[in-house]
Parts: structure tokens; sequence; C-alpha cells
């Protein structure tokens, strides 16, 4: 598969994966091998080899013990950016995002302590994008 899946994307596969896994178990999997038939059936040499490319990395990504080496392969990279605070007023001070020890993250009004994160990770602590500049970093 030439486009690799967002981190969000994963976790909705593993999300699904799961839960499917945990309601039916071996006829999760029995029922993605006959939509994968059908698919190979109908689609033509080109649509075939998408198909079979994205079940594959879909299985890889659905059973646990293949997970981790399956995110390092199919999950895009997601980037780190250093997070500025967009100003409301002119004499505003610059305010940076900055993730503590502890794993929170908060405010920090010194540029070297910023911490460079990924959008993904900004989000999860509720935090919106929109109102802060960023700069990637790394």
């Amino acid at each position: 598969m030439n486009k690799k899946f967002t981190e969000e994307e994963y976790q909705k596969i593993v999300e699904v994966a799961d839960q499917e896994l945990n309601k039916t178990g071996l006829i999760a999997l029995i029922k993605l091998q006959r939509i994968y038939e059908r698919v190979q059936e109908s689609a033509s040499s080109k649509e075939h080899n998408h198909f079979r490319d994205m079940n594959q990395e879909l299985a890889l990504i659905a059973l646990p013990k293949s997970r981790d080496w399956a995110h390092d392969q199919f999950v895009e990279k997601e980037k780190k950016y250093g997070w500025q605070l967009k100003p409301l007023f002119d004499d505003d001070d610059e305010i940076y995002l900055k993730e503590y020890e502890n794993g929170i993250i908060g405010y920090t009004i010194n540029s070297n302590h910023a911490s460079p994160l990924t959008e993904s990770k900004v989000r999860e602590w509720g935090y919106n994008p929109d109102m802060f500049d960023r700069e990637e970093v790394e």
C-alpha cells in the first residue's frame, strides 16, 4: 500500500478489531477472509493488488501479536512541532506548550522549555491546534 495509515486511523482499526475479536473471535477472521475473496473475484488486477495489500496490512494491525510491528511498518510517523499560543493582544506574553515529567502538557513562558509535540498529543490533552502557531522540529 502506498499511503500509510495515520495514527488516528490505526487506533480506529485496533478498536474495531478488538471489538470484533472479543465478540466473535475466529468468526470475524473468517468473515474478513470471505470479503477478501469476493473482492479478489470481482476486482481488476490493479484493484485486486491494492485490496490484497490493504487486507494484509489491516489483518496485521488487527492481530494483537503483530500490532507493534505493523504499526512501525504501516503507520505514518507523526511530525513534532513547537507550539506557541497565538497572542490575543499585542502586549501578551509568549506562551508555549511543555510536556512535564509526569506526562501532563501545560504552559511555559520560556521558549527553551517548550516541548516538541505531535498534533495528536496536543489534541489528546484537549488543546485546539488552531489556537497555536507551530514550527516543525527535529
